[in-house]
């Protein structure tokens, strides 16, 4: 039996079985959605974004997506309330960068040093 004959696991894609639909680009928007809420529950942040609106705040502005700091990234206005589409923003991730330390400094998260233990 050849690879190409098999049915079942190991097909390869089946996007007439994707839950967004058979469009890829609302396909990838899906599962960042998903990574983005699963992130969110290991945090202990508050989920209230759907789907929709998830792709609804991105809008154009997905394909300026990315880890560079001039790409883009959502952020909470207030990070003491859920990821609300009322309570996200699109900026750029330099921005979010500094909007976080800026929270965390506030709250004493200053970050690693206070995770790290003294040199012996």
């Amino acid at each position: 039996m050849t690879a190409n004959s098999r049915t079942g696991k190991g097909t390869g894609l089946r996007p007439q079985m994707w839950k967004s639909g058979p469009d890829a680009l609302r396909h990838e928007q899906y599962t960042q959605w998903l990574r983005q809420r699963a992130q969110a529950n290991y945090r202990k942040e508050g989920w209230d974004l759907s789907f929709d609106d998830f792709v609804e705040i991105w809008g154009q502005d997905w394909c300026h997506r990315g880890r560079a700091s001039e790409d883009l990234c959502m952020t909470r206005d207030d990070y003491d309330q859920p990821w609300h589409k009322t309570n996200v923003t699109i900026v750029p991730r330099h921005e979010h960068v500094r909007r976080s330390w800026v929270v965390k400094f506030a709250r004493g998260q200053t970050g690693r040093k206070n995770k790290r233990k003294p040199l012996a």
